[in-house]
């Protein structure tokens, strides 16, 4: 197979799906079957090809085409609906308003008569109503709503309103005021019990400066510069205190810097303790003259002499 040949293939299934496309976007189906009908009508303004065809609201077709008959004043438009669809010879085919933006739709009655038309055939034209005639319903319930509010206002224009008004006014007033007496006479008890507790406040507080000044007195008496002058006197001998117990010289600095005392101090514990279990064991030897000669002492080793 040539690449020439894949070219040609290509481009025409191309073709083929973009014309399907392009038709199912205008609202064509290629693969469901119509019949072709034809409508005249004198002005064809905002109605273009691929518009719908409405029968009873539901799309059952669309606008193929326009052709212009100059000779006699009007358009033919192609109509293709759906084949399902059965026409009668008085069918009829009304161009409408599409919504509220101009557009255009044909609006199509199948009529009520037996015998059916056939494709190729001109429907009854009509223009206007269509679409719009649906509204018809709603401007009537909204005429009559008119009405009412018309008749309603009437009723009030007859109605006393300046009387009514100026006794509604009298009425919020005197309410207006009775609330305004109220609420002052509500701050006029709430102001005298905050001046009552702001005054009992005040002689307390009164009383607090003058502890406060008797204190400041007190102070201010107190000969600061002599107290100040005995105190740096006193943290000198303590630091004297300090460097006499730091340095080897006196006896407490020997105590604590020199361990010969605590070595002297721990055999003269050891010693008493000695002759103290010396003692309990061996009383006698202590006990002059009855006491055991020096040869004969049990608890002295003679090997120790």
């Amino acid at each position: 197979m040539s690449k020439e040949f894949k070219i040609g293939v290509i481009t025409i299934v191309a073709g083929a799906l973009l014309y399907y496309g392009f038709n199912f976007l205008r609202g064509s189906d290629l693969f469901s079957p119509s019949n072709r009908y034809y409508a005249t009508y004198t002005n064809v303004s905002g109605l273009n090809v691929s518009n719908p065809v409405y029968f009873n609201g539901l799309p059952i077709g669309r606008v193929s085409g326009f052709k212009l008959v100059q000779n006699k004043g009007y358009i033919v438009v192609s109509i293709d609906i759906d084949e399902g669809l059965i026409l009668s010879e008085d069918a009829s085919a009304t161009l409408a308003n599409d919504g509220l933006f101009g557009g255009k739709a044909i609006v199509l009655n199948v009529g009520t008569s037996e015998n059916p038309m056939q494709p190729g055939d001109t429907l009854t034209s009509d223009m206007d109503g269509g679409l719009m005639s649906q509204f018809e319903p709603v401007a009537d319930n909204l005429n009559t709503t008119i009405t009412k509010l018309n008749a309603l206002l009437d009723q009030l224009n007859e109605t006393d309103i300046k009387g009514t008004v100026d006794t509604l006014k009298y009425s919020i007033g005197s309410l207006t005021a009775k609330a305004n007496n109220l609420k002052i006479e509500r701050v006029v008890a709430s102001t005298d019990s905050l001046m009552n507790s702001l005054k009992m406040r005040s002689d307390e507080l009164e009383g607090l400066l003058v502890s406060s000044k008797n204190l400041i007195d007190s102070l201010n008496q107190v000969p600061l510069a002599e107290t100040l002058v005995k105190i740096n006197e006193s943290l000198d001998h303590v630091n004297k205190l300090l460097l006499a117990v730091q340095s080897d010289e006196g006896t407490v600095g020997k105590l604590l810097n020199n361990d010969s005392v605590y070595n002297n101090l721990n055999k003269l514990l050891v010693d008493m303790d000695e002759l103290i279990i010396h003692f309990n064991n061996y009383p006698k030897d202590f006990m002059a003259p009855l006491g055991r000669k020096s040869k004969k002492l049990k608890g002295v080793s003679q090997e120790g002499k």
